[in-house]
């Protein structure tokens, strides 16, 4: 398994739903500085790391992994 590396960027995000889809928010100095605006695609995808606690995995280059 590939290590992830952190950055020293963190923050809480709490799930909200409208009508039958579920929506995690981003704060908006993270996507600013990551070049995303409204209506960006992000990759995202399920893993677990060595304590097999599970992961959200977005990329936010807007790239596919595979």
């Amino acid at each position: 398994m590939t290590p992830i590396t952190f950055h020293y960027f963190g923050w809480k995000s709490k799930i909200s739903q409208k009508r039958s889809t579920l929506s995690i928010s981003i704060k908006k100095e993270i996507a600013q500085g990551c070049g995303l605006s409204k209506g960006a695609t992000l990759y995202c995808y399920l893993a677990c790391d060595h304590k097999q606690r599970p992961l959200l995995i977005a990329y936010l280059d807007g790239k596919e992994r595979f």
